[in-house]
């Protein structure tokens, strides 16, 4: 087996900062699966899960609840930091949220897990910038089956007013013969009133998972997806989400892993986040997880090119979020975690032990701050 390389901190470009935006502490064991919204007077808001200890851990089905916190210097520091939605009994957790900004409001998502085959959808307004969200107006109630919103989190509004949600599902999560495929849910109304996509996109395997959806210079969308057949996935849609393409490879190798894909502001060109990592058959992602990196499209998302390391070392860096600013910079989130698998940039052959992840498994949320030149001259 070759061995695969993630770089170390000293090759991650200098003008890329870093920011530890909730780390792991006594009260928490895992924040991540960020979305983040530039507010009316330039001031930040983020949503993100976060873990409290407890007998799942910081497993997806762990303790997680929703979060809110607030940076005013461009997301170098973050505060105020609040939960507004809390696990019912009965239910497993809440997760996955997302923000998105309206002309007079900001939307906040999340799924609630009331079993591994069966959730909720809840969206809420808010008309004060974030400081206060109305009650839920579902998007979907126990649909009996596992339905969340796709990895990166994201509700897309389009120029036309559209709002776009990818969403993955199942019947059930972590059983032996399960399947995802993907879609969308879409509005017309400003999420009042959804429809989802008429059909879904299949792939062999675990399936087609955590897609994430951007539009390109003709109106149309790209959509990539988590697989485990080697590398990112693609398929797309000319109608605004209410059908989806088959699926095609990017061409780009990756384990199974989260990607997260976004026009580039003021440009034609499309960016991809994914781990660059080559495909391990008997690794349990199929992959390390590390570097944490981006690749540029300037025909639509027909060919790439690779523009950088983002971040690396022997850290898994996944479920990933990415929202540019007004002022051009983006604000790259992630879960970066120890990964005892991982020795000097290197996956050492052999799967970690229980133990292992016990002890080093503290998972903080990081942002990477990068500055809108960097995607353009490398």
């Amino acid at each position: 087996m070759q061995p695969t390389h993630a770089p170390t901190e000293d090759s991650i470009d200098p003008e890329i900062e870093h920011v530890v935006v909730r780390a792991a502490d006594s009260e928490r064991i895992r924040s991540d699966t960020a979305s983040v919204v530039e507010r009316a007077d330039g001031t930040l808001l983020i949503a993100y899960h976060s873990y409290s200890h407890g007998p799942e851990g910081g497993g997806d089905f762990g303790a997680a609840k929703v979060y809110l916190a607030e940076s005013e210097d461009s997301g170098r520091h973050w505060s105020n930091e609040r939960m507004v939605a809390d696990i019912v009994a009965g239910d497993l957790n809440v997760m996955s949220p997302f923000l998105c900004r309206l002309k007079q409001e900001i939307l906040l998502g999340y799924v609630r897990n009331h079993s591994h085959g069966d959730t909720t959808m809840h969206l809420h307004r808010s008309r004060d910038g974030g400081a206060t969200f109305g009650d839920s107006e579902p998007i979907w109630e126990h649909a009996g089956q596992y339905r969340i919103q796709g990895g990166a989190s994201s509700l897309v509004r389009l120029d036309s007013g559209r709002l776009v949600l990818p969403i993955q599902s199942c019947d059930e999560v972590w059983v032996a013969d399960e399947n995802q495929s993907i879609g969308s849910y879409f509005s017309d109304d400003a999420g009042h009133n959804w429809t989802p996509s008429s059909n879904r996109v299949s792939l062999p395997m675990r399936g087609a998972m955590e897609p994430s959806v951007a539009p390109r210079a003709d109106g149309s969308l790209l959509m990539s997806i988590r697989t485990q057949l080697g590398a990112v996935f693609l398929a797309e849609s000319g109608d605004e989400g209410e059908s989806w393409s088959r699926a095609r490879t990017s061409g780009l190798a990756s384990p199974e892993s989260c990607t997260c894909l976004r026009r580039l502001p003021e440009s034609e060109d499309l960016i991809l986040f994914w781990n660059d990592a080559e495909y391990i058959h008997d690794h349990h992602h199929l992959g390390i997880r590390s570097p944490l990196s981006a690749a540029s499209s300037s025909d639509g998302g027909r060919s790439w090119r690779k523009i950088g390391n983002i971040d690396g070392g022997n850290c898994m860096l996944t479920n990933l979020g990415c929202t540019f600013l007004s002022s051009g910079t983006a604000v790259v989130t992630y879960l970066a975690t120890p990964d005892p698998e991982i020795e000097n940039g290197v996956y050492r052959g052999t799967r970690s032990t229980k133990a292992e992840r016990n002890e080093q498994f503290e998972m903080e949320l990081k942002a990477a701050l990068i500055p809108r030149t960097w995607f353009t001259r490398h």
